[in-house]
């Protein structure tokens, strides 16, 4: 359960959702709008961070210790010189986003059954959270060295059912609030469109498009392993439009009036996304080749491709770049 989850956790990634101010003659729906968007966003931070940094502090201890219940040591903790980590300490601000996520459970607007699993995961995270930060504080003692792995022994049990509940939490959750963030994407797209925020609107339009050709391969259970069983015709139908919206991006932000009427002519996250779009789209691209030409043998000269003449892990690289593409723009609206 652990491991199948693990490897897959980028697919669960959201974005967030821009706000942009409204007229005087709306500000009672702005109101209600910042509402909506805050308890939205706060859901999709928690959820960003069990299914991003979270999962992969946890893959990184469990590819130590043992994707098993009863704990695996490796010759390396054993010795006195040892000035690694077990795992990385939470920090105070994942304990405040936990509960700010549960106190929006009981605020307006109602999101059903996602505001009930919600409920039901905080708890469980916060209990995770603790325990990662006791096997820090244990190894980073080494305190093993003392004890012969009897406290840590305990610690791998606690964690890995304390983490294996919150992964099956986490997921439920997932699914539950995956049709309003649906919604929410569609809305917020409409918005954009209307106001001419257009660099905003094809920024979060390529995202979405990126994450469709990742829920596609997963859908269709496609992998490194059998790429070759993807139609490229239906592929396709993926890829034109993420293209097109990538066009049509680079097309906008060149015009610095725009970008300072939608208020981007001074962050720093503008480039960093632009960055990870580019990796993203050299991925894309990759893969196109691949299905096109049938060859899997790694050496690639797409167009837009950053590792040409590599071997390449195409469908994992590709699902990478997309987390790394989905954080960017999350940063970028902020």
């Amino acid at each position: 359960m652990l491991k199948k989850f693990l490897g897959r956790i980028f697919m669960c990634l959201m974005i967030c959702i821009f706000l942009s101010s409204c007229g005087s003659q709306e500000k009672s729906k702005e109101v209600s709008s910042k509402s909506d968007n805050g308890k939205y966003n706060a859901y999709i931070n928690l959820n960003n961070y069990l299914t991003g940094w979270l999962s992969l502090n946890m893959q990184s201890y469990f590819n130590d210790f043992g994707f098993e219940e009863e704990i695996t040591i490796k010759e390396k903790f054993r010795k006195k010189e040892f000035e690694g980590a077990a795992v990385t300490p939470i920090v105070e601000g994942a304990f405040k986003d936990v509960e700010k996520a549960l106190e929006y459970t009981t605020k307006e607007p109602s999101y059903g059954l996602a505001d009930d699993s919600m409920k039901e995961l905080c708890p469980k995270v916060k209990e995770v959270l603790n325990t990662i930060n006791e096997i820090d504080n244990y190894y980073s003692s080494k305190s093993f060295l003392e004890d012969d792995f009897a406290k840590g022994k305990e610690l791998h049990k606690k964690i890995y059912n304390e983490y294996s509940e919150c992964v099956i939490l986490t997921e439920k959750f997932f699914y539950d609030f995956d049709l309003i963030a649906e919604e929410k994407k569609k809305e917020s797209l409409e918005a954009l469109k209307k106001k001419d925020m257009m660099i905003r609107y094809y920024a979060m339009d390529i995202v979405t498009k990126a994450q469709d050709i990742d829920n596609a391969f997963y859908n269709a259970e496609i992998s490194d392993d059998n790429i070759l069983d993807y139609d490229v015709s239906k592929y396709k139908e993926y890829y034109d439009p993420l293209i097109e919206g990538i066009d049509k991006f680079r097309e906008y932000v060149k015009d610095d009036e725009r970008l300072k009427k939608e208020g981007l002519n001074n962050t720093p996250f503008l480039d960093k996304f632009k960055f990870d779009l580019k990796y993203m789209e050299g991925s894309a691209n990759n893969i196109m080749e691949i299905l096109t030409t049938k060859d899997t043998s790694g050496k690639s000269n797409a167009k837009g491709s950053v590792r040409p003449n590599e071997k390449s892990i195409t469908i994992r690289d590709f699902s990478t770049k997309v987390s790394s593409l989905v954080d960017s723009y999350n940063n970028l609206i902020r």
